[in-house]
């Protein structure tokens, strides 16, 4: 089952690159697209951001936009292998880029695919291996569409992937490789007829019997350009395919389900150089078959790959490095929650064939104890009928747990659970105090340093902010590569939380300090700006049901995020709010006064410079 904004905006990415480097702009891409307009400031600023996803029928506009806008033979084709040479993969660009080889690419498909859209899968048939024959390298995949997704309404998608495909040995200076085609999934007498790409060939495909006819776009009259045939499986492996055999009658007349019904086009049909069906290709298949094919990479490219890396001052990506971590963290906590339940069936399993051998034991051998073996059979229904349910139950705390672990401090989630609370599914308006603070300097050591620096400086810098954080019960709510949200209030609530956010504050840029000297040791001086508002904002669950994010929204949000990107390195600034409910408690400075967008009166800022005794 897709989900409702099931492509990823680095295809949008993709597409807007192509377009300006073609076009030297791409005014009018997005127009009168509908966005999340009230989180970003412009269709563009959302569209071009790879983290965020859109629907099918955004995709579908802005793609067909693009070529009017291109207008080039081949476009969706050519769209999709200039992504390589243009670097739009976004941070994917960087993953590709640790690769060895071509090899590696094409079998991390399946995790790439599933990064780029939720509309189909890619299945690695046969691995990337040399072929022979051909004495070139050879790899076959299976494209299979989601059961609700159409795959004739994705016809511009598949040269699109194709091209990106075949732009993968162009990473280490090999020829693009060759894309081949058996099998297709699309239904003639559909796409002919609905696919604006056909409309002006006006072909109006026909099924009459075993044959496929159009009306020729080069004479008017009717052609036959197909005939039904049987697709015939293969066994690869353990599993059995379609891979483009295929009878013209039914063989197995024992089992006629192992084979499937599909139309081999026996005309090639070309209209002023572009060709609209290619004879001995097959349609109607279950699912598309790639047949790809690349040179051998020699050694003087794979050396050429590797100091091209080194010397590759590429941004590493600092959303991808919080994503990863994320995920590792999230697969770890998911296989030691396995392991566990895993052990606990195991140990019932084994109750309950010693329970069941005791009970026949007693029956066979111990007839004068038959009541005490009916209490025992009581016994055990009534355990299995309950069995269930405390699983559900376990399993129900488990999530839980997780939930609250992303964000709490250990303390405050084992208060909660203890107490039967959870973070609340409805957003709720709430008194609450939120911080921001970045990194000052950041982007130009990401320039100069190689990736595994940053990731020890990044991973060392998170890891105390994130102790900090729990030792005065923050809630973490998001790390934005070297960016931190922070919020006190919610789900669990705090009276003193302006008070917390300032001595936490405060106790960041000391940290900061100490860390100082081991950044200095990579020929920089890096610092901190932290930014605190208090008021009224909305908390909670927002999202689809498909995909919810615990976060925090409301002007007064924005307020802290605009302090926070104009304290400089080592300043902490508050508002007005926040500034009346701690001024006994720190010393400060009154900086002035910012201007906030939604907030019509200026914010008086003041820099916290000092704890008081």
């Amino acid at each position: 089952m897709s989900r409702h904004d099931c492509i990823s905006n680095r295809n949008i990415k993709i597409i807007a690159t192509y377009v300006r480097n073609k076009t030297g702009g791409h005014e009018g891409l997005f127009d009168d697209l509908p966005y999340p307009f009230e989180a970003f400031a412009s269709p563009e600023e959302f569209f071009l951001d790879e983290d965020e996803w859109t629907t099918y029928e955004n995709f579908e506009k802005i793609f067909r936009r693009a070529k009017d806008l291109v207008s080039e033979p081949g476009f969706y084709f050519a769209c999709g292998s200039s992504s390589a040479a243009l670097r739009s993969w976004g941070r994917f660009h960087i993953f590709a880029k640790l690769f060895s080889s071509p090899d590696d690419g094409y079998r991390r498909l399946p995790f790439f695919n599933r990064n780029l859209n939720d509309t189909k899968e890619i299945d690695i048939v046969i691995p990337p291996s040399f072929d022979r024959r051909v004495q070139k390298f050879r790899t076959v995949l299976k494209v299979e569409f989601h059961r609700d997704i159409d795959p004739n309404g994705d016809y511009i998608g598949d040269p699109f992937l194709r091209g990106i495909l075949s732009a993968i040995p162009t990473l280490w200076g090999l020829e693009p490789a060759i894309v081949q085609q058996p099998l297709k999934p699309y239904d003639p007498e559909i796409l002919f007829r609905k696919e604006p790409e056909f409309a002006s060939y006006d072909l109006h495909p026909k099924r009459e019997g075993d044959l496929l006819t159009i009306r020729h776009p080069e004479h008017g009259g009717r052609s036959i350009v197909g005939e039904k045939i049987f697709l015939l499986p293969d066994q690869v492996g353990n599993r059995t395919l379609f891979l483009g055999r295929y009878a013209k009658k039914p063989t197995n007349t024992l089992n006629p389900e192992e084979e499937k019904e599909a139309i081999l086009i026996t005309e090639t049909v070309t209209v002023n150089g572009r060709t609209l069906l290619q004879e001995g290709e097959i349609l109607l298949a279950p699912y598309f078959i790639l047949d790809v094919t690349y040179n051998r990479i020699s050694l003087a490219n794979r050396l050429v790959n590797v100091f091209s890396l080194k010397r590759g001052n590429e941004k590493p990506g600092k959303e991808l490095i919080e994503t990863l971590n994320q995920l590792r963290k999230s697969i770890k906590a998911k296989n030691e929650a396995y392991a566990a339940l895993g052990k606990a069936h195991e140990q019932l399993q084994e109750a309950k064939k010693q329970i069941d051998q005791y009970a026949l034991d007693l029956e066979e051998r111990v007839k004068e104890r038959t009541a005490a073996l009916r209490q025992t059979q009581e016994e055990l229904r009534e355990m299995n009928r309950h069995l269930e349910s405390k699983v559900q139950e376990q399993v129900r705390q488990l999530e839980k747990y997780n939930q609250l672990r992303r964000y709490l401090s250990p303390k405050i989630t084992e208060k909660i659970l203890s107490g039967n609370g959870h973070i609340a599914q409805e957003s709720q308006r709430k008194m609450m105090t939120v911080v921001f603070s970045d990194i000052r300097g950041f982007s130009t050591l990401t320039d100069d340093l190689e990736p595994e620096e940053i990731f020890h400086l990044l991973d060392q810098y998170l890891s105390e902010m994130i102790k900090i954080v729990h030792r005065f019960d923050g809630t973490l709510n998001k790390i934005i590569g070297d960016g931190l949200l922070i919020f006190f209030g919610d789900p669990f609530p705090i009276e003193d939380h302006a008070e917390r956010a300032v001595r936490m504050a405060v106790e960041m840029q000391k940290k900061v300090s100490e860390l100082r000297g081991e950044w200095k040791g990579y020929d920089h001086d890096l610092g901190v700006g932290i930014g605190i508002n208090t008021g009224y904002m909305t908390v909670g669950n927002i999202g689809a049901e498909i995909h919810r994010d615990y976060t925090v929204i409301g002007n007064q949000v924005n307020v802290a995020a605009r302090l926070e990107s104009t304290a400089t390195a080592g300043q902490i600034l508050i508002s007005q709010r926040t500034y009346s409910k701690v001024e006994p408690l720190v010393e400060s400075q009154f900086i002035g006064e910012i201007q906030v967008k939604g907030i019509h009166t200026p914010v008086r800022t003041y820099n916290v410079t000092a704890l008081r005794e």
